[in-house]
């Protein structure tokens, strides 16, 4: 079997919810969009969607993403990860984050 390449790696996002559910993102990532690196757990994605007409800057208006939990599947899906992530809004020095351009 050929390893998979770093620009074949697929990450997909699950949220975590309250109840200990978990919900399909149907959100798709590569390695390159995390720097080449494989987010791992108690690591922080800045979501990177905001809603149209919502700046982007302001702290209110960004969810802040916390890897709970990784899963691999080397039998049947070599190439993809699952990542399942907490969502808050970011605050404090969180939300310094949110300003950076």
């Amino acid at each position: 079997m050929n390893k998979p390449t770093t620009d074949e790696i697929t990450v997909r996002l699950y949220k975590q919810m309250e109840d200990g559910k978990w919900e399909d993102f149907q959100q798709d990532y590569g390695l390159e969009d995390f720097a080449g690196f494989l987010p791992a757990v108690g690591d922080m994605i800045l979501e990177p969607g905001v809603l149209q007409g919502l700046d982007r800057y302001k702290a209110e208006n960004r969810k802040m993403l916390t890897v709970v939990q990784r899963i691999f599947n080397p039998r049947d899906l070599p190439n993809y990860v699952v990542l399942v992530v907490t969502e808050h809004t970011p605050e404090g020095r969180e939300a310094t984050a949110v300003s950076i351009r």
